[in-house]
């Protein structure tokens, strides 16, 4: 896993959370740090950042439990990418 992602992640959600303690495996949902507004900011910033877009299909509890979760996402969306782009 490219750990520059999730250290990219993990900056966000403290700059937009106010939370310093958020490391790669903080739930997210259950500590309530990912409410509706703070989701809108992490989709707006993850699609500029990592010049992708995400589906609707993409927006699922487990797959933004975690910054390591979303972080795993954003890699599986790059690769995506880059898959369809070499073709």
């Amino acid at each position: 896993m490219d750990s520059s992602i999730q250290i990219r992640l993990i900056d966000f959600l403290r700059s937009v959370t106010g939370q310093q303690d958020i490391t790669a495996s903080t739930d997210l949902l259950d500590s309530g740090l990912l409410d509706s507004l703070t989701m809108m900011d992490l989709l707006v910033f993850v699609e500029s950042e990592f010049e992708l877009r995400l589906d609707f299909q993409d927006i699922k509890p487990e797959l933004f439990k975690s910054p390591e979760t979303i972080a795993r996402l954003i890699a599986s969306r790059l690769s995506d990418q880059g898959q369809s782009e070499a073709a």
